[in-house]
């Protein structure tokens, strides 16, 4: 009995003296639970206060009625080591820029909160063309040399098809000479016609197997600023790898081309069918002049005699040029039309445009003098479209006497 007690009494006692390390380990258990709980709900309120300064701030976003609300489908602008810039929406191409890429006259209203930065809408004008902008093209003859012709962030045109006057469009991302050979790496829209096509990124090692002339559109300075270089690299990029539906009318490699550039969606694509009708119609008759191609107002003055494509039954309108409007991209002129005789126009300039070159002709003031007269007074002579046209008008008012062709 005595043995079974202290048995008993053992027993007891080991379980009495094992009773604070169970109660110790359930306190030290306990809190640990509780420190798991507390860094974890740290954890989720530091990554939600992390990402409501990552995200937009929606509420003091107006988007001109955009329906677009989340933030994955805002293309991120990103310059040096991943430096935000700015983003643009997905849907509607809207855009938000660091203070420092926004000119005055295109600053808009709308600010938001992105990335912890300030960003404010571009307010550019959606009726404004990006030809208007343009300052000249400049063809680049040695294409054994064009890191001496070409920039990072450059819009260049160069033909690339096998029909004349169709040209294809890309950004300079890079330029750099090695081994005697200049290596250009290209952001441009690759493919066509299909679904498939994507906004590309293409390393060239030599651009004379794949352009027979290459032109750098230069843009004017009091609306594309140098410093927009880093915007136009910055748009190019946030594209790479997106496939999108080409079009020829309405999304093609220049309508990229000319965003990276302007932030405006646009494209003269369309010239080519236009420039095929002007040079199938030039072979009906044998003319007594020649003509040049004008691709930016630059190439345009005041008492020049043009040819423009109006429609398809009149596809060679000519006319005389009396001012030009290089902010609006606009030009006043001066032609001969059948329903109302002697009119004068302001026109936005499109192209096919070309110049008439004479080798007798007056002097541009004088020009603008008569055509301003025959504005003024009319014509004696009815409009005819065998024997007296906007043709012969323009070259009696540039010349003196009127074309013998149709």
């Amino acid at each position: 009995m005595s043995i079974s007690a202290a048995s008993a009494g053992l027993s007891v006692s080991t379980a009495l003296a094992g009773l604070p390390v169970l109660e110790g380990f359930e306190r030290w258990k306990s809190f640990v639970v509780l420190a798991i709980v507390t860094l974890f709900v740290g954890w989720a309120i530091v990554r939600y206060c992390w990402h409501r300064l990552r995200n937009v701030n929606w509420e003091t976003l107006g988007h001109a009625g955009c329906t677009n609300d989340r933030m994955e489908q805002f293309r991120p602008y990103t310059a040096g080591r991943h430096r935000l810039i700015g983003i643009s929406c997905r849907s509607c191409r809207m855009e938000w820029v660091l203070p420092e890429f926004l000119l005055p006259q295109y600053e808009g209203e709308e600010e938001l909160v992105a990335h912890g930065l300030k960003l404010h809408v571009i307010n550019r004008p959606r009726n404004q063309s990006p030809l208007s902008m343009l300052l000249r093209e400049v063809e680049i003859e040695n294409l054994m040399d064009l890191s001496s012709h070409l920039r990072a962030g450059d819009h260049i045109r160069y033909r690339m098809y096998v029909p004349r006057d169709l040209y294809h469009h890309a950004i300079v991302e890079d330029v750099r000479r090695m081994d005697g050979s200049d290596i250009v790496t290209l952001i441009h829209w690759q493919g066509g016609w299909n679904s498939g096509s994507r906004i590309e990124r293409n390393i060239i090692y030599d651009m004379r197997q794949r352009a027979g002339v290459i032109y750098r559109c230069d843009y004017r300075e009091d609306l594309i600023r140098e410093d927009d270089r880093n915007l136009t690299l910055a748009r190019a990029r946030a594209w790479v790898g997106e496939s999108q539906w080409y079009n020829s009318t309405q999304n093609n490699c220049e309508h990229f081309a000319f965003f990276c550039k302007t932030g405006l969606w646009h494209s003269d694509q369309g010239e080519f069918g236009a420039n095929l009708i002007l040079g199938l119609t030039r072979l009906i008759y044998v003319s007594e002049y020649q003509d040049t191609a004008v691709g930016t107002l630059a190439g345009l003055s005041p008492g020049d005699h043009i040819i423009m494509f109006m429609t398809i039954v009149h596809p060679r309108c000519h006319m005389i040029v009396t001012s030009i409007n290089h902010a609006s991209g606009m030009i006043d002129v001066v032609r001969f039309t059948h329903e109302e005789g002697v009119v004068g126009e302001s026109i936005t300039f499109t192209r096919p445009c070309k110049r008439v070159i004479q080798q007798e002709t007056y002097d541009p003031q004088v020009v603008l003098e008569r055509a301003n007269a025959a504005l003024r007074n009319g014509m004696d002579q009815p409009y005819n479209i065998i024997t007296f046209n906007c043709k012969h008008f323009a070259f009696l008012i540039s010349r003196g006497y009127r074309s013998w062709r149709p």
